[in-house]
């Protein structure tokens, strides 16, 4: 098995967890909580979903994240749909800033690595 099998075997595993997760009822009482956390994990499992996706399918970075945002669109509007949970734009934004993040590193690694060569 490839690494890039490997990879894809990865994501998917990762984005049926957060899928999963995105979308369960939370109780805020038994979850430590403080401003803005849910910004926070947003921005990480994003960043981690960017990675992941990065390593299993090497597509173009704008394409790349326009797939992940429309997935993080759609998981807001699924949250919309059930009575626990709101669908939240600045939830969205984290999503977005969270893949972007990972790729904008990715690229500058990946540049000083050329350069270096």
């Amino acid at each position: 098995m490839t690494s890039r099998n490997v990879a894809r075997i990865i994501f998917v595993i990762l984005l049926i967890g957060l899928s999963a997760a995105f979308l369960m009822q939370v109780s805020s009482n038994s979850v430590p909580r403080f401003e803005h956390a849910d910004k926070v994990v947003h921005f990480g499992a994003f960043f981690i979903l960017a990675l992941t996706f990065h390593r299993a399918f090497p597509i173009p970075i704008w394409l790349a994240l326009v797939l992940l945002t429309l997935y993080g669109v759609a998981i807001e509007w699924l949250q919309s749909l059930t009575p626990y949970r709101d669908a939240s734009l600045g939830d969205l934004i984290a999503d977005a800033l969270g893949a972007s993040t990972y790729y904008a590193i990715a690229y500058w690694y990946y540049r000083k690595q050329k350069k270096a060569k």
